[in-house]
Formats: structure tokens, C-alpha cells, sequence
């Protein structure tokens, strides 16, 4: 994964622990981008998998917080990059992966739906820590 650090621009804000951060998330997203509604849709929605899968299953969900950052990488590939609060209390750590998709599930979609909207993704961090889970969006497949 590119360094962050050879960022051409860079976002970042920070949202709270309730539901509605993930509509807040997306409305930041589309403002501080300015791309166009194609493009936004796309970034939105795998930007609200990824803060969803923050809130259910990381201290993000429980009077967390977590932390958005955008980054353009380079003309073409844009960074979305979310930082959960840690592991749940009570609850045994675990790393993000994608997991079979079960059609007769209502979850469990979200890292799937990443993984093919998306150029690459991954994590940072260690299991029973922070994690930042990012996703690289190519603009020029989204056209």
C-alpha cells in the first residue's frame, strides 16, 4: 500500500460512536472530495461499509469514536482509510476479513462489497489494538 505521506491531498475528521455518524461520514466524504455523483456514490458506499463495520464490531460502537481520513494517493487512486477505537469490551479481538457470503444473512456483506469496489484493501495495525482499515478506489474504474 502506498504511504500515506505521499498523499497529494488529505482529509481527515473525526465522528462519534451513534448510528447516524455513518450518513454524517458520507456527507463529509462527498463535500471534501467535490467528484462527481458517480464517483461520490461509490466512494460513499464503501466508505459506510467500512465506518459500519467500525461501530459493530470495535469500541467504536460503544461510546467510541473513529476517525475518517481521505487521501489522493495520486490522480487516480483515492484512499479511504477508517480508525476504529480498539476491540469491543468484553469481546474477543479479531482482524478484518472477508467472510463466504451467505444470501440468507442480512450482514456479513460489507468487506466483500469493499473487496470489489475497490483496487485493494487491508489493515493496519495489530489484533487486540486500534485498526485502521482502508480501501484504494481507482476514480478511472468508476467511470
Amino acid at each position: 500500500m502506498p504511504r500515506l505521506g505521499g498523499a497529494h491531498r488529505r482529509h481527515a475528521a473525526r465522528f462519534g460512536h451513534t448510528p447516524p455518524q455513518v450518513r454524517e461520514a458520507r456527507r463529509w466524504a462527498r463535500t471534501v472530495t467535490g467528484l462527481s455523483q458517480e464517483e461520490a456514490d461509490v466512494i460513499e458506499l464503501v466508505l459506510s461499509e467500512l465506518v459500519t463495520n467500525a461501530l459493530r464490531h470495535t469500541a467504536s460502537g460503544q461510546n467510541g469514536h473513529f476517525t475518517v481520513t481521505i487521501a489522493y494517493l495520486d490522480t487516480d487512486v483515492i484512499r479511504l482509510a477508517v480508525e476504529d477505537a480498539g476491540p469491543r469490551h468484553g469481546a474477543v479481538p479479531s482482524i478484518p476479513r472477508v467472510r463466504p457470503m451467505d444470501p440468507g444473512l442480512e450482514n456479513g456483506r460489507g468487506l466483500a462489497l469493499v473487496e470489489r469496489l475497490s483496487r485493494r484493501w487491508g489493515f493496519l495495525g495489530v489484533q487486540g489494538t486500534p485498526l485502521t482499515v482502508w480501501a484504494a478506489i481507482s476514480r478511472s474504474a468508476l467511470r
